[in-house]
């Protein structure tokens, strides 16, 4: 069974989604506690991948930034390296954003108190999506 969540508009969803043991096509997804049957179609992987590389570093941080952390394009949250409460300053690393097989350091743009962290390890995020508050 994997467990993730997922973020629709402001609404976060709590799901599982496990192989139907009797026809494979078929998924059981829980979402908030109900569970509901789908047919599934995949679509065929590519057939040689290449493993994920690590991004350029990013630019120096600049300050005056909005303490307001987002994904500045869709990926998997691939590490969380802070908690709720952690004093942060500029150019500290957040997270890591897995995003088009790179890794992608996230960095603190403003020094303060880690005030939110609204994903987790696994997350998949969308362009946009806040991330985390720094207050």
């Amino acid at each position: 069974m994997k467990k993730f969540h997922l973020t629709i508009g402001d609404k976060r969803y709590e799901v599982s989604a496990e192989r139907d043991v009797a026809d494979p096509a078929r998924l059981n997804l829980t979402i908030d506690g109900k569970t509901h049957t789908v047919q599934v179609e995949e679509e065929e992987a590519p057939r040689s991948a290449p493993g994920p590389r690590i991004a350029a570093p990013p630019p120096p941080p600049s300050s005056g930034g909005s303490g307001i952390v987002t994904a500045q394009l869709p990926g998997t949250v691939f590490t969380v390296d802070v908690s709720v409460g952690d004093a942060v300053s500029v150019g500290d690393k957040l997270l890591v954003l897995e995003a088009m097989k790179m890794e992608n350091v996230i960095s603190a743009d403003v020094s303060g108190k880690i005030l939110a962290i609204h994903v987790q390890k696994g997350d998949k995020v969308e362009a946009g999506q806040k991330m985390m508050e720094i207050g």
